[in-house]
This record gives structure tokens, C-alpha cells and sequence, in this order.
């Protein structure tokens, strides 16, 4: 046997990061894992930066050095299981499992129509694939992650400045006023957090916003702690400072905004007075902090899930973005930046797959007038349970764990037994899972095949290859997708994945995929990054320019400027607390609680309460409490600490497993069964972290799941 080391180039999947990776391995095994400085995503996201801090090395966060241990989990599914009664299972052969899942969803579509089929898929993992099944399939019901994450903030930033995802040039920018983000701990890329870090070192001013003194927070130079889900108020405020004291960028409103008129007169009586009374931020620091951010250049505003994921999500943004329009501090370095990506080219529909009439479920682009492409998950749910606009019979999920991640997880349960057929792709037996009729092992992600267009500023693309053969001998995701088409007779789904893969690069960069695989790291990368595009082309808005009054907004009949409504626990009498989640830096979502590694450094989430509220409601730290909601109970250690706002509870997302694996079950409990299970109204973003709750001392007979 051959025991000399290979180091292969790869892209890490333990998150949605994407961070280059080398793969080190030997006599068939991986042993190392370490990160790849040729991708951009774990050194830097402007070019200039990419090309000297790549001869630096490049960093990845622990869910990817820790990534071995999922890989060799011995809880992994290993064989295609079938249900045969109330938590029994039969394991069947990889054949058999394609003929049950094409039986089933053939006669699903013959009785009931192709639309009767859902599909949930993760939005980095080989969707193209999973999109193109639908389409041949005929249902038009296609739905990803996205819904959960940030569909509301790119409804925001897309309807003011005409970019789904602008990304922030941290390092180069001199005043950082970040919203509800924690870039430090919930690590969307890889060198967010030395970019931040290297703008601190090099003197720049951190602001953050948040109700939780977060790892970010705790690098800042200054914590702004907020009521939840208040923070487009005190947007607005700050706008106001700026306009009525004359400081903003006059010569960018002029040239490259419109609605601006209509914005200041809106915004005169939103003073900081005003917002103190919304926010609990006090008048004298909103005052400050608006003159900051006018005076101080390069500067970058930027939000993410701590602010969408409310009923006010996408209004919240847009306020959050004017501030940018008023100092004119866009696509500049050390701004926000409009990027510029390559995508893989994903294959048109072909002519033999049907045409699809039937409305989508979910109310995508009716009900929701600017939701992403991604869909509405709570709609979906709805449906399984209303059987309104029509009835789903069929579910198919991929790496896509329902029951625990949709708010309002009893009634996720609910929906799902309604449906006649659940198929579950995935590498453990998850909530979602342990509900299926028809369960498939899933690969790790070093034993699969992907691209990814990454997200940094100048166009890159990298490769995710298999260092290692699928260590059960089952076929990756994609392979038994195409495998299911052919079973059922859909064309186009003949030619090896690779192929596909081959033609999508070339119809995207002119490079094969054997190309790719021989550039250092297996990275495609074409700067430079290029700054204020939109003296070029203008703003990709209706108007062209920068949006502080939104035309899109009025021909949907809907509030052309920033309205925003803010809900509170207190005028619910019953349930006072405000109920907040955050994610951290050892853990993705629910998907990685099995690991033991990570389960070391996190593996609990006790509730966090401010010392004022434990000494009103008498708790002690520790305490087991109960915490109740409209939706859902539980209990939960206690964690008494001024990290977090006053009026707010909160715990960690992603634990309270009953299933998955040994290590993940009964630790910790499940946030989402406190939430009501909504959608917000512009944008259909899942509504994730606005409940309200009441806590108190649990029985001395009450057990949680701690």
C-alpha cells in the first residue's frame, strides 16, 4: 500500500464559507486538513490585499479544522434505510432505494400533479443539479437555505442600491458601524475576522450595534447595546442628525440619489429623542454617532441576520443602507462594495423538459413581492398543513434539517406528517430524517464533487474535488439525483457530473474543469477589484441611482420609504422578554453537534439574562428555568451576565437534538420551537429571532434536556 502524504486542493463545506482548503492524505485517508492561501476566501476580499496577505498564509475557523471528525463519525448513515413502521428501519440496497424514490414520486405525479413535489436543498451544495431535476420534473417548488439566512437583507441593499449581497472592505476603512452582525464569531468568510482585526490595528474606530455583547462587540472600540429589533429606528435617527445638521455628502445626494427630498422630509421628526425612547439607546450617543460616521472616511455601514430576521427586516435594511447613500461612502475602498462575480453558467432548460404552469406554492414574487429566489419555507409549511393554494404530497430534503431549522419546530412536525412520501438525503438520521420514509446517505465534503463562485471583490472561482472515495461506497448526492432522473425517464441527465461541471466553467471563465484542477489551489482568479462602478454604469436600481424612495417599493403598493413598525413583549403582557439566538464560531446551524471536537469548546446553550432582569424575576445563575412562549416550552440552565440588553433573553442556535448522533442528543435545547413560524412581509424571510417569552424557576420536578 501506498503511504506517501498527496496534498490536494479543495474547498472546505463545514459552513456555507467556502474557505480554500489543502486535503493531506495518506494510504487512503485524510489526516490533515489545513487552509489554501491561492483562495481568496480565508486571506482577503479586495484584490491588492488578496496579493500581499496570500504570501502571509491564509486562515480557516475551527468547524473546518474540525472537520475530520464528521468525515470518520461512526454515526454516519452508511446505508440507504427504508421505514417500516414507527422508528424501525430496514437497511436496502442502493437500487432498491431508487426504484421506492422513483415509484413514489411517479405515482405522486401522476395522481396529484409534478407540483405536488417540494424540494429543500442547501444553497452551496451542487444545487444546479437539484434545480434542474425540478424543472424536468415539472414542479416549480424549488426552495434553499437562502430563506433562512439572509433573504432580507438582500431584499434591503437590492432595493437601495441595486446589489443583492454588497460585502464590506473592512480592512481598508477607517470607521466600521456595524448592525446585528458578529463577523468574528458567525463566520460568514474566512478572512472577516483579520480583516477586521488588521482595520483595529491600523487605527480605525469599531461601532457595534447589537442587544448581545458579542465576540465582535468585545473587539470593538465602542458597544451600542439595542432593544431587538429596533435597529432601522435608530437608523433613521441618525439619518436625521446628518441631514438636519448639514452633514451629509451633498455632491453624492445630488448626482446619485433620488427620493431624497422625500426622505428628508420624512425623517424631521424622527430625532434622537425619539428613537431613545424605541431603542433605549440614549439621544447624546445616537447624536455622536451620526456625526462619527459623517466625518470619518473611508467608512463602511453594514447589517446581516441580527437585523433581517425580523418582521421589519427588509425596512430595517433600507434604513440601515440611506446611511451610506447620505455620506456617499459606497463601492469606494473601505466601503461597502458592489462585487463583481463569475458564476458558473448553469445550463439552459432543455426542450424536452416540460413547460411548468403551475404556480409556485410559497407566494415567491406574489404574496411576497421581493422575495429571493430561495422561496418562503414557513409558506411551504403552511401548505403541508392548509393544503392551500394546493396540496403537497411529496418532500424531498437535502442536507436540509426542517424540523429543527424552520421557526416553530411542533408545527414543522405537523406539516410533515401530512405528506404521503418524505425523502431525506443526508450524512446523519437528523430530526428531518427520523421522519422519512425513504432515508439516503449523504458524503462529506471531501468526498464530493462542487464550484463555487466565491464572494470576494473581483471574480474567483474554486474547486471542490473528492480527495477521497465515499468512504460507505454509496454514490454522492448528485450521482443518485441523476440516478433518480434516469429511473423516472427525465432527459438530460446522462452525461457524467463532471461534464457538467466542464461546461458550466467554460461557458463562465473559457477554462475547462482540468484547467481549474491544475491552477495553484484549484482556484480561478481574475482581478483587479474595480471601485465605484456605478460612475460608469450607474446604480442596477429601476432609477439608476441610489434609492433613498423606492419606485419599485410604490408599484407594489408598498411604503416607498423606510416604515418601520416595531413589536415589543411588553404590550403582551404575559410574555415580557424579548427571545434572541446568535450563532457562534464552533458550530454550523443544527449540522454540527455530533462533532466531538467542536461539543468540547461549545456544547451547550444556556439562556442568557441581564442581572436586572434575574434579580426582578429572583433567578440565580445556574438556575434551571423554564421558558415559555405562545408556541413552545422548555428548560434551560440559566447564564446570568451584562452581555446581554436588559429586556432581552438568548441562547446559541443549533442544539437540542433528539436525534443525529450519540454526541448531539440531549444537549442543550432547541430555539426555533419558540418562535410563531412567520415570514416577513416583504422579503419572505424566515422571521428567526423575534418571540417573546417568559422565565421563570423550573420545578423541582421539571427536567430539561440539559
Amino acid at each position: 500500500m501506498d503511504h506517501s502524504t498527496r496534498i490536494i486542493p479543495t474547498c472546505c463545506n463545514a459552513c456555507g464559507g467556502q474557505t480554500g482548503i489543502f486535503a493531506h492524505v495518506a494510504g487512503g485517508k485524510v489526516i490533515k486538513i489545513e487552509p489554501n492561501s491561492e483562495n481568496p476566501i480565508g486571506v482577503a476580499n479586495t484584490w491588492d490585499d488578496f496579493l500581499v496577505e496570500k504570501n502571509r498564509g491564509a486562515r480557516m475557523c475551527p468547524k473546518g479544522l474540525c472537520a475530520l471528525k464528521q468525515l470518520y463519525d461512526p454515526d454516519r448513515l452508511q446505508k440507504p434505510l427504508k421505514r417500516t413502521g414507527e422508528n424501525c428501519w430496514k437497511p436496502i440496497t442502493w437500487d432498491d432505494a431508487l426504484d421506492l424514490a422513483a415509484e413514489k414520486l411517479n405515482t405522486i405525479k401522476n395522481k396529484y400533479g409534478a407540483e405536488s413535489l417540494l424540494w429543500f436543498s442547501e444553497d452551496h451544495s451542487f444545487t444546479h443539479i437539484q434545480q434542474d431535476f425540478c424543472k424536468a420534473f415539472g414542479t416549480p417548488n424549488y426552495l434553499n437555505h437562502s430563506n433562512l439566512c439572509d433573504a432580507a437583507r438582500k431584499a434591503g441593499f437590492k432595493l437601495t442600491l441595486g446589489d443583492e449581497r454588497p460585502i464590506a472592505d473592512l480592512a481598508n476603512s477607517r470607521y466600521i458601524l456595524l448592525f446585528g452582525w458578529n463577523p468574528m464569531a458567525a463566520i460568514k468568510w474566512a478572512y472577516l475576522p483579520a480583516a477586521l482585526m488588521s482595520a483595529i490595528d491600523k487605527g480605525a474606530k469599531l461601532v457595534v450595534v447589537d442587544p448581545v455583547f458579542t465576540a465582535t462587540a468585545a473587539k470593538a472600540n465602542e458597544w451600542v447595546p439595542i432593544r431587538p429589533g429596533t435597529d432601522g429606528i435608530l437608523a433613521l435617527a441618525m439619518g436625521h442628525v446628518m441631514v438636519s445638521e448639514g452633514l451629509y455628502n451633498k455632491e453624492f445626494v445630488d448626482n446619485w440619489t433620488v427620493g431624497f427630498p422625500e426622505y428628508a422630509k420624512y425623517i424631521a421628526d424622527k430625532n434622537p429623542e425619539w428613537a431613545e425612547g424605541v431603542t433605549g439607546v440614549p439621544a447624546n450617543t445616537i447624536r455622536r454617532l451620526a456625526r462619527e460616521l459623517a466625518t470619518t472616511k473611508p467608512a463602511v455601514v453594514d447589517t446581516w441576520s441580527g437585523v433581517s430576521h425580523y418582521s421589519n427586516g427588509t425596512e430595517s435594511t433600507r434604513a440601515i443602507a440611506m446611511l451610506l447613500g447620505l455620506i456617499g461612502e459606497i463601492d469606494g475602498k473601505g466601503n461597502l462594495l458592489l462585487p463583481e462575480r463569475v458564476q458558473p453558467k448553469h445550463r439552459k432548460a432543455l426542450t424536452q423538459w416540460p413547460e411548468i404552469k403551475a404556480q409556485r406554492i410559497d407566494g415567491l414574487g406574489t404574496k411576497y413581492p421581493f422575495a429571493y429566489k430561495s422561496g418562503i419555507y414557513v409558506e411551504a409549511k403552511e401548505a403541508m398543513l392548509t393544503g392551500k393554494p394546493y396540496q403537497p404530497k411529496a418532500a424531498v430534503f437535502v442536507f436540509q434539517n426542517f424540523v429543527m431549522s424552520v421557526p416553530n419546530s411542533q408545527r414543522n412536525v405537523e406539516a410533515l406528517k401530512k405528506l404521503d412520501f418524505i425523502l431525506a438525503i443526508d450524512v446523519y438520521q437528523s430530526e428531518t430524517a427520523a421522519m422519512a420514509d425513504l432515508v439516503i446517505p449523504g458524503t462529506h465534503f471531501l468526498e464530493r464533487y462542487d464550484l463555487t463562485a466565491n464572494w470576494v471583490a473581483f471574480p474567483s472561482i474554486s474547486l471542490r474535488q473528492p480527495v477521497i472515495k465515499p468512504l460507505h461506497g454509496g454514490p454522492t448526492e448528485y450521482e443518485f439525483i441523476m440516478s433518480l432522473a434516469q429511473r423516472l425517464g427525465l432527459p438530460g441527465f446522462d452525461l457524467p457530473y463532471e461534464n457538467l461541471l466542464d461546461a458550466e466553467l467554460k461557458g463562465s471563465t473559457g477554462i475547462s474543469l482540468d484547467e481549474l484542477k491544475s491552477l495553484p489551489g484549484a482556484v480561478w482568479n481574475d482581478g483587479p477589484t474595480r471601485y465605484r462602478k456605478y460612475l460608469n454604469g450607474g446604480f442596477a436600481t429601476s432609477s439608476g441611482k441610489f434609492e433613498f424612495c423606492s419606485q419599485a417599493m410604490a408599484d407594489k403598493g408598498l411604503n416607498p420609504l423606510p416604515r418601520i413598525e416595531v413589536k415589543s413583549g411588553k404590550d403582551l403582557g404575559k410574555y415580557p422578554l424579548a427571545l434572541i439566538n446568535w450563532k457562534s464560531v464552533e458550530h454550523t446551524h443544527t449540522r454540527t453537534q455530533n462533532n466531538p471536537w467542536l461539543m468540547e469548546m461549545q456544547g451547550n446553550n444556556p439562556l442568557w439574562m441581564h442581572p436586572k432582569t434575574a434579580e426582578r424575576l429572583m433567578l440565580k445563575d445556574n438556575d434551571m428555568v423554564r421558558i415559555e412562549s405562545a408556541t413552545g416550552e422548555d428548560c434551560a440552565i440559566l447564564k446570568i451576565t451584562p452581555e446581554i440588553h436588559p429586556d432581552a433573553v438568548g441562547m446559541s442556535y443549533g442544539f437540542g437534538h433528539k436525534d443525529i448522533g450519540s454526541v448531539a442528543k440531549g444537549n442543550g435545547i432547541n430555539v426555533n420551537q419558540f418562535y410563531e413560524g412567520k415570514a416577513e412581509d416583504i422579503s419572505g424571510q424566515a422571521i428567526v429571532k423575534e418571540a417573546w417569552v417568559r422565565v421563570s424557576k423550573a420545578g423541582v420536578n421539571e427536567v430539561g434536556q440539559n
